[in-house]
């Protein structure tokens, strides 16, 4: 799960992550920041857009999500609830 967040609204307060760089189907570069220690992926970043991992959050109890992409690459088993925006791509 992503936590999409406006551009210059995350700020990494401690550490220093690693990346490494990503090639979308859509042809954009997307940045993946992760942890190097333990490599859990904190955030992605493509152009001025920043996809917090919502994993990696103190506190999801707030989190509903609103949508799901790449819908057709997901697992069968993997339900969307009704009503719920999809995106069978990158959007």
């Amino acid at each position: 799960m992503s936590l999409a967040v406006p551009s210059g609204a995350f700020k990494l307060i401690a550490g220093v992550l690693k990346r490494f760089y990503v090639r979308c189907d859509s042809g954009r570069i997307k940045i993946c920041f992760f942890c190097p220690e333990c490599g859990t992926r904190i955030y992605h970043q493509t152009g001025n857009n920043v996809s917090v991992k919502a994993g990696t959050l103190d506190d999801t109890s707030w989190l509903k999500p609103d949508s799901h992409y790449y819908t057709m690459r997901k697992q069968s088993w993997v339900l969307v609830p009704d009503g719920v925006l999809q995106f069978s791509d990158d959007g």
